[in-house]
């Protein structure tokens, strides 16, 4: 019988393998080319979920095809992401309860990337590589862009997005965005904030399917392009009517913690000084797409940050849209998969009057004004 310590010799060497394997492909092959499922459009899959799911679904899949630009089977494709990132999460949650074989505080197996804060476990490449077997195996012919298949920084982040968008070929071809781990620090110290991050864009980079699941509270947030946000199978009501406008005093605003670069850091520093006095709250949890999951929740009212990655914020987008928020870019315009600096607001940006709001302005203006004030935007 093979020894513990030889064991996790073994194991030890085959992450190192595999990581080392993914980190040096070119940004040309990081886009995985897969090929659509035959007969997919006929083949329906029962979810589990709550029971007017399937209603979602079908209002999904009409939204698709009325788009005219991707005749996809949402409720497929939904089906597909959601049992992709649950079985990621399972590695998740099975190494944070036998924290003897995962990486530890001290070193182990954690490769730093562009630095001592940015990191990659084996954990992260193994859940990639189940997210991309899981994907592959019902749409072969898809494109696929994952975190831990392209280089550290801001250049690499943005070309790979290109190269894969660019290498969609077919209306119906759609590109896989994975974060495995999104907040891998937190997952490396143990905090129960991270999750897969599942989004599935169009050739023109909507997106279309979107999946955020945090094993550790067994949260699932999904969503498809008109088909509405639902948490654990509960849809969340998007209607503006019903949506309270919350004035930014009252809010709980996350502002992220952007390690990439110095100026990035320094502005998020900036900010937290501006909001400190002028919310009821401050977070900085780290992990962008939890968080935008918890905007949506309205859980959290805002979040705020800079030099995002597609695969940082893809799931997110279409979640928070769905859910009746508002996410866009410095200059106030419609963030997409391309932004990188963005405000996220759990309600839309409706503009409020003076005689309709006692003098009060959006929460959207309102905010983009304390980041100008503070220097926090024209920051490179």
């Amino acid at each position: 019988m093979m020894s513990n310590a030889s064991h996790l010799l073994l194991r030890k060497r085959r992450n190192k393998k595999l990581f080392v394997s993914f980190t040096i492909l070119c940004t040309a092959r990081f886009v995985s080319s897969f090929d659509a499922v035959n007969g997919w459009n006929q083949q329906r899959v029962s979810a589990k979920s709550s029971p007017d799911f399937d209603e979602s679904l079908r209002v999904s899949e009409d939204a698709a095809r009325v788009s005219g630009k991707a005749h996809r089977n949402l409720d497929e494709t939904l089906r597909v992401a959601e049992d992709a990132a649950r079985k990621a999460g399972k590695i998740m949650y099975e190494n944070q309860l036998n924290r003897l074989e995962m990486e530890t505080k001290t070193g182990g197996d954690v490769e730093f990337k562009s630095s001592f804060r940015d990191i990659v476990t084996p954990s992260d490449i193994a859940c990639q590589e189940k997210i991309y077997e899981v994907i592959q195996k019902s749409f072969p012919q898809d494109k696929f862009l994952g975190e831990e298949s392209v280089p550290s920084g801001t250049d690499a982040s943005v070309d790979a997005l290109q190269v894969a968008l660019d290498s969609m070929e077919s209306e119906d071809s759609l590109l896989w965005i994975v974060d495995p781990i999104d907040g891998t620090t937190n997952f490396q110290a143990g905090l129960p904030v991270y999750c897969a991050s599942i989004g599935a864009v169009n050739r023109q980079g909507e997106v279309l399917t979107a999946v955020i699941y945090n094993p550790m509270l067994d949260e699932i947030v999904t969503a498809t392009k008109g088909g509405g946000c639902r948490v654990n199978g509960r849809k969340l009501n998007n209607d503006s009517k019903d949506i309270q406008l919350i004035p930014l005093q009252n809010s709980i605003v996350n502002i992220g913690f952007p390690v990439s670069k110095p100026e990035t850091l320094a502005a998020s520093s900036r900010a937290i000084s501006a909001f400190s006095t002028k919310v009821r709250g401050l977070r900085m949890f780290a992990c962008a797409s939890q968080v935008m999951a918890w905007v949506a929740q309205k859980k959290l009212n805002a979040y705020i940050s800079w030099d995002l990655n597609s695969w940082d914020i893809c799931a997110g987008l279409l979640v928070v849209n769905e859910a009746g928020g508002f996410v866009s870019d410095f200059q106030g315009n419609r963030a997409t998969v391309k932004t990188r600096e963005m405000v996220i607001l759990c309600q839309g940006a409706h503009e409020i009057s003076g005689d309709e709001k006692e003098g009060c302005i959006s929460m959207h203006r309102e905010v983009l004004d304390i980041l100008k004030d503070a220097n926090c935007l024209n920051i490179y």
